[in-house]
């Protein structure tokens, strides 16, 4: 009467070593799969186009208004040389202070695009955004982009890290 449990244990216990062989197999090979490589581009954006779309007449910004922008020209780290690549996208007020929901394309001279979204900080606060995908060079990105405009908003220095 123990036989056919024995053997029923035994053929359990192949299928778990083997099952765990394949398993060990498939991480090996995914272990030596090289990882894409990290690369930094500090842009300086030149916010020559920018508009405000109030919902309603008021003395300033509410929840729900929306802030479009671009194509600006993006420059530079040195913001000496115009680098073909320009930023455009649009923010949707989350308050009074204007603070929104960020949905930014970044268009490279080469057509490749870097998409972002994030919560911008109002005024001249420094905030962070996601890198959610790309296109050309940049298809399958990840990382973040650091962006830190000045006190007037005029100029928005970038810090993209970006995974491939």
């Amino acid at each position: 009467m123990r036989r056919p449990f024995l053997l029923c244990a035994l053929v359990a216990l192949a299928v778990m070593l083997t099952g765990g062989g394949l398993l060990a197999v498939r991480t090996s090979a995914q272990s030596a799969t090289p990882a894409g490589g990290t690369t930094t581009l500090v842009l300086v954006e030149h916010n020559d186009a920018m508009t405000d779309v109030l919902q309603e007449e008021s003395e300033g910004p509410a929840a729900g208004d929306l802030r479009v922008w671009g194509p600006n020209a993006l420059y530079d780290e040195s913001n000496t040389t115009d680098t073909g690549a320009t930023s455009q996208g649009s923010c949707i007020a989350l308050n009074a202070e204007f603070e929104c929901l960020l949905n930014e394309t970044i268009l490279f001279a080469d057509g490749s695009t870097l998409e972002l979204q994030g919560i911008q900080l109002a005024g001249a606060q420094p905030s962070t955004r996601t890198i959610v995908g790309g296109s050309g060079q940049y298809l399958g990105a990840t990382g973040t982009v650091s962006v830190a405009p000045t006190e007037d908003l005029l100029l928005w220095t970038k810090v993209i890290e970006i995974t491939l």
